[in-house]
């Protein structure tokens, strides 16, 4: 049965343990026990990406205890008896799992978009509420809906839950303790990625470019395919891997590269999350033969950062940069001025955001790149923030970035691939119509931003030698087009490009 909230402010129970408060809103709220059924009867047209979502979960090792159906609707001004309460956040109260577990909150409003929330600061400050066995609480505390566009402001919007102003709301439980990795701390990350994004160097043919787990290829391998020619290397961003960030390429693309190439295309998987760019980039060059290797590079995202330290070679200990000669570097979506979504205050903010893409785009093994996501989820829900250092170097003003946009580079050719991006009513795009774009822009502001890395940061002047990057060099889709960080290779004009520049 609903449970009726007024929107004065006051606790009101859901159910045994369970309160919402919700000042400004009045509605209704259900509480059901958790589960992919109940979660596939109350989102509509989201199956495919909700299915890669709950493996994720599974993976991930979180169970969904608990669901809340959520309606909701602003108190005009002047129209309560109650309190009057102002409109703010809502908070919705748990019971606590106990010393051995932990929660988590997942929240899908109206328009299909995604946001994770972690519990609330207990009193001082800790970053998790410090269990009091059964009779303890957890608080999650969400931001208000946002009120629908008034009728000719704009596309209509749709919902995926039946109406707008509604939302489902996923109470997940996982324990503190991996049975293989151990405690969660600021460590785990790099257990975790040791364990399952290892460093490696594949072939990337068109046969098999979009096959997970392929053999690695050895130093000898590396240094006969050295000898014949050039080669062409892709380097994945973060979170993800090299056959998730580039398989939505078309094989003939991949074909008509390999052909170029004579066989020698390559891809560099590596650890994104724990260990910075520079890190990878010294794995990679130790693999590489003392005589060396000419390399062509296409890069997404953060991958653009290691490709740099390639491609740049800065001076650092035990850099062995001569053993990589770069002559094109093409760049997909890099951070090279950085991305706010970096700094510790809106990290959350980019989980949200690539797992909302994922969840409504979902092309390719997508699946484990939101392990990845919900994995780092854990980790700051625990205030580990020191064993981030595959996103720390994404930050605008970090040491990383300062270092690298602070010396002469070498003589590499540079060309960029980026986007702004805004919602186009086309399909399943239509639901984040009506002007949210996903996540509303507070943390870009005006700035263009395709979601994750802003526009023009991907080219422009950072105070880097190469930059900013020739406008004969540039591919840069416009709002209208509707191309996303996570959407970029599949457009089939990133294909024309690769090939009229890698040539």
């Amino acid at each position: 049965m609903a449970s009726i909230l007024n929107g004065s402010g006051l606790p009101v129970s859901i159910g045994p343990g369970y309160a919402l408060r919700t000042p400004g809103w009045r509605g209704s709220a259900d509480l059901h026990m958790g589960g992919v059924a109940a979660t596939r009867s109350a989102v509509r047209g989201l199956d495919a990406g909700m299915d890669a979502l709950d493996a994720a979960l599974g993976a991930a090792d979180l169970s969904e205890v608990r669901r809340v159906d959520l309606s909701l609707q602003a108190i005009a001004p002047g129209a309560t008896g109650r309190s009057g309460a102002v409109a703010g956040p809502i908070e919705l109260e748990v019971p606590d799992p106990g010393p051995d577990d932990r929660q988590l909150l997942l929240e899908i409003d109206d328009a299909g978009v995604l946001h994770w929330h972690l519990p609330e600061p207990a009193a001082g400050g800790a970053p998790v509420p410090a269990s009091r066995g059964g009779g303890g609480t957890t608080r999650f505390r969400l931001a208000p809906p946002v009120p629908p566009a008034p009728a000719g402001a704009g596309p209509a919007q749709r919902s995926v839950l039946g109406a707008v102003g509604r939302k489902l709301l996923k109470l997940l439980v996982y324990p503190v303790t991996d049975p293989v990795l151990g405690v969660i701390s600021e460590h785990f990350v790099n257990r975790w990625e040791d364990a399952k994004r290892p460093h490696g160097v594949r072939r990337f043919t068109p046969g098999h470019f979009r096959q997970p787990h392929a053999q690695p290829c050895s130093p000898g391998e590396l240094a006969e395919l050295a000898a014949k020619g050039r080669v062409l290397l892709f380097i994945h961003g973060t979170f993800s891997s090299s056959h998730a960030g580039f398989g939505a390429l078309p094989p003939q693309t991949l074909g008509e590269l390999d052909q170029r190439y004579g066989g020698r295309v390559l891809a560099f998987d590596h650890p994104s999350v724990g260990v910075d760019p520079t890190a990878n980039a010294r794995w990679l060059l130790q693999q590489l033969p003392e005589s060396g290797v000419d390399l062509d590079i296409v890069c997404h995202s953060r991958g653009g950062l290691v490709s740099r330290v390639l491609a740049e070679a800065p001076h650092a200990p035990g850099m062995e940069t001569g053993r990589a000669r770069v002559h094109r570097l093409v760049f997909g979506a890099s951070p090279n001025s950085g991305t706010l979504l970096a700094d510790p205050d809106h990290m959350v903010s980019m989980v949200d955001r690539l797992t909302t893409l994922l969840t409504l785009f979902p092309t390719g093994p997508v699946t484990e790149t939101l392990e990845a996501l919900v994995t780092v989820l854990k980790v700051l829900a625990h205030g580990a923030l020191k064993g981030l250092d595959g996103l720390a170097c994404m930050r605008p003003e970090g040491d990383f970035l300062k270092g690298i946009n602070g010396h002469s580079a070498a003589g590499a050719t540079y060309y960029a691939i980026s986007a702004d991006y805004s919602p186009v009513e086309t399909g399943l795009q239509g639901l984040v119509a009506g002007g949210k774009n996903l996540l509303v822009d507070a943390v870009f502001g005006d700035a263009g931003n395709d979601l994750v890395v802003p526009t023009e940061g991907v080219f422009a002047s950072n105070g880097g030698s190469r930059f900013p990057i020739a406008a004969d060099n540039l591919l840069v889709f416009d709002a209208a087009q509707g191309v996303t960080h996570t959407t970029l290779f599949q457009n089939p004009k990133v294909s024309e490009r690769l090939l009229q520049w890698l040539n």
